[in-house]
């Protein structure tokens, strides 16, 4: 028993060192055979057994194949989950690490559950960074929306605005950020008052503490006249287009990609006014500045 845990701490220093200078492939062979000796050597407790299905399972998705991390990284989270000594801390980062996992596998259900797990523990330990709980809320919803379940979204970004403000006070670029993906899913669901009043709160704050030709404000004008455009509101939809594109225009000598959207989404404003060729000089200004 000592011989074997004595080679499995050598070998877990060999993988360590061949992940880190990006010998994968032997990596995953040195942890494989970790495992296994683990295995021999360990009872399930024992936290050097699940350490090494983690290291496997981690491999697996550093090298591109999340189908094959699963298994392992599944195992390693039941053997954390069920130990008489629990590390809460190692719980929290396996849920965490699980949610990402079946997220990007697109196994929404699991994905959730491991996201509402992470934060729940996340919670609970008080000292996990408020950008990793806020990113989770922020996940969870999306996937509500992109599984049709839009109506299960809201509490998860209502969690994630109280999850900024009681770390970061009202007033900050990130609570705004948050202001502004929840404003967008009211958007989504045609609630557009409340869109409109989280879309101003989230403006006056990013025209308070970032430069004027920042690309956030650009984002909240052309969301905010998103909403106005919906509404049938044209005057202010118009002039919100034009001030966004402007902004965007000011930001970088070549605009990105969004840039080309907020006047797609002007062009189709002046075409419904009857004003087509208005509409196709703004689409190829467009064009034009994004060749640039």
């Amino acid at each position: 028993m000592k011989g074997d845990e004595k080679l499995w701490a050598l070998l877990n220093d060999k993988l360590d060192m061949l992940s880190g200078t990006g010998q994968l492939p032997e990596a995953v062979r040195i942890a494989e055979t970790a495992v296994g000796l683990a295995r021999r050597a360990f009872p399930p407790e024992h936290p050097g057994y699940a350490l090494s299905l983690e290291k496997l399972g981690q491999l697996h998705d550093q090298g591109g194949d999340p189908a094959a991390a699963k298994a392992p990284l599944i195992e390693a989270h039941q053997l954390l989950e069920t130990a008489r000594a629990r590390d809460e801390p190692a719980v929290y980062r396996s849920a965490r690490r699980l949610a990402f996992l079946c997220e990007n596998i697109e196994e929404t259900d699991a994905a959730v559950t491991y996201y509402e797990q992470a934060i729940r523990v996340g919670m609970e330990l008080g000292d996990v960074p408020y950008s990793e709980l806020g990113t989770m809320l922020n996940n969870i919803a999306l996937l509500y929306r992109s599984s049709g379940r839009q109506k299960e979204a809201e509490p998860f970004y209502l969690h994630a605005l109280e999850v900024y403000e009681k770390q970061l006070g009202p007033e900050h670029a990130d609570v705004a950020s948050v202001l502004n993906n929840l404003a967008v899913f009211y958007t989504n669901e045609r609630r557009f008052a409340e869109a409109e009043k989280i879309h101003l709160r989230a403006l006056d704050l990013r025209e308070k503490l970032l430069p004027p030709t920042h690309s956030d404000i650009a984002q909240s004008k052309c969301n905010l006249a998103v909403v106005y455009h919906s509404r049938g509101d044209y005057a202010r939809a118009s002039e919100l287009y034009k001030a966004s594109m402007h902004t965007w225009e000011e930001t970088a000598s070549k605009p990105p990609a969004d840039y080309e959207i907020v006047a797609s989404n002007y062009a189709d404003l002046l075409r419904a006014l009857g004003k087509a060729r208005q509409a196709s000089q703004i689409e190829e200004r467009a064009k034009t500045r994004r060749r640039a």
